[in-house]
C-alpha cells in the first residue's frame, strides 16, 4: 500500500511537470518554426494596396501565412509592384480570406499587370475574392500560376481581365482548383476564360465560365493545351470565339466533363460547344451540350484528328445549329463513342449526317 501510494505520487508529479513543460515547448517550436508561429496569427490587411504588397512580402520572408482582408474593400492598383505583377509573386503556402474585397487595377491606369502570380513553391489558398480589370501583355490577365505553383480559389470572381496571348482570365502552368466561382467577361487572344498550358492541371468544381471571348482562333471559354482538366458540375455558357473554333471549350489533352452543361457558345468557325483537337481525349459523363452555334460546321462537338476521341456517357448533344451539316456531331478522323444512353437529336441541318467519318447510334 505505501510502495503504491509512492508510485501515484511520483506519477502526479511527473504528469504535472509535463504539463508545466507544454507552453514552453510550444513558445520553443514556434521560435525555431517561424512558419509555424505566423499561421498561428491570422494578419488583417487594412483597406490600402502598400499594406497588402507588404503582407505579401512578409508572408514570403516568414515561410508563409494567412491574409484577411478588410471586408468588402477594393485594392485599387495603379501601378505594378514587380514586372506586370500589380502584387508581389508568391512563393510560399499562402491563404487570402478575401471577405468580399476585390483586387481591381484601376481603370484609369495606362499600365499592364495583373492581381495574383504564384510562383515555382507557392501555394495561393484564395476565397471570397473578387479578381477584376487586370491587362497583360503576355498570358494571365487576372492570375498567372506558373509551372510549380498552386491556386486554390473558393467562392472567387475573376472578371473583365485581359491578356494578348493565353488566359484572359486565369493561365494555369502549375497546377489549379477552382470550386463555386464565377469566370466572366474576360478576353485573351486564345483561351478568353482560362487557359491550362502543357503540363498543367486544373480542377474546376460548381463553377461558371460564362461570357468570355477569344479573340483568335480557339477557346472562348477554356483552352486545355495538352494538360488535364476536370469539370464537374460546371455551367459553360454564353462564351465565343472571334475567328475559329471552340467556343466554349477547346481540347487537346486529358478532359473529363461531369454532370455539365455547355451551352449557348459561340463560334466562327467550328464545335461552337467542344472542339476536340489533335491527341485530345475528352469524356463527357452526364452532361449536356445544348443550344450552340458554329458559323461553319459542328455547334455541339467538332472531332477533329485521326487521333482525337471524344466519349459520351448519358449525354446529349441538343439543339445546336451551323451554317452547314452537320449541327450536331462533327467526327473528323478520329472515334467517337456513344453510349445507349445518351442523345444526339434535334441539331440543324443535321445531328451527324455531313461528318466525314461515322458517329455511332447517330442518325440524320
Amino acid at each position: 500500500m505505501p510502495q503504491h501510494c509512492a508510485r501515484s505520487a511520483r506519477c502526479t508529479v511527473s504528469t504535472a511537470r509535463a504539463l508545466a513543460l507544454i507552453p514552453l515547448v510550444a513558445g520553443l517550436a514556434s521560435v525555431s518554426n517561424p512558419a509555424a508561429a505566423q499561421s498561428l496569427r491570422p494578419h488583417s490587411v487594412r483597406c490600402d494596396t502598400a499594406a497588402l504588397i507588404a503582407a505579401i512580402d512578409d508572408a514570403n520572408a516568414n515561410g508563409g501565412g494567412e491574409l484577411s482582408l478588410s471586408r468588402r474593400c477594393v485594392y485599387d492598383f495603379r501601378a505594378p509592384v514587380s514586372g506586370q505583377d500589380a502584387t508581389p509573386a508568391i512563393t510560399v503556402p499562402l491563404t487570402i480570406k478575401g471577405n468580399g474585397a476585390t483586387l481591381l487595377r484601376d481603370p484609369a491606369t495606362t499600365s499592364h499587370f495583373r492581381l495574383i502570380d504564384v510562383a515555382v513553391g507557392g501555394t495561393a489558398a484564395v476565397s471570397h475574392l473578387t479578381i477584376r480589370n487586370g491587362d497583360v501583355t503576355g498570358d494571365g490577365g487576372g492570375v498567372l500560376v506558373q509551372k510549380g505553383g498552386t491556386f486554390r480559389g473558393v467562392s472567387i470572381t475573376v472578371q473583365g481581365n485581359t491578356a494578348s496571348g493565353d488566359g484572359g482570365g486565369i493561365d494555369d502552368r502549375g497546377t489549379l482548383k477552382l470550386t463555386g466561382s464565377l469566370i466572366t467577361d474576360n478576353t485573351a487572344l486564345l483561351g478568353g476564360g482560362l487557359y491550362i498550358e502543357p503540363g498543367g492541371t486544373a480542377d474546376v468544381i460548381r463553377t461558371t465560365v460564362r461570357d468570355n471571348k477569344a479573340n483568335s482562333f480557339a477557346g472562348g471559354g477554356v483552352v486545355n493545351d495538352s494538360g488535364a482538366i476536370t469539370i464537374a458540375r460546371d455551367l459553360i455558357v454564353g462564351n465565343s470565339v472571334a475567328t475559329g473554333d471552340g467556343g466554349g471549350l477547346w481540347n487537346d489533352g486529358q478532359m473529363t466533363v461531369n454532370d455539365s452543361e455547355i451551352a449557348d457558345n459561340t463560334a466562327r468557325d467550328h464545335g461552337a460547344g467542344v472542339t476536340n483537337a489533335q491527341g485530345g481525349k475528352a469524356t463527357f459523363n452526364q452532361s449536356t451540350i445544348r443550344n450552340n452555334r458554329a458559323g461553319l460546321q459542328a455547334g455541339g462537338i467538332y472531332n477533329v484528328n485521326a487521333d482525337s476521341t471524344v466519349v459520351l456517357n448519358v449525354s446529349r448533344v441538343v439543339k445546336n445549329s451551323s451554317a452547314n451539316a452537320p449541327g450536331g456531331v462533327y467526327n473528323g478522323a478520329g472515334s467517337v463513342v456513344v453510349n445507349k444512353r445518351s442523345t444526339i437529336a434535334e441539331n440543324t441541318p443535321t445531328n451527324c449526317t455531313g461528318s466525314p467519318s461515322p458517329v455511332p447510334g447517330c442518325t440524320n
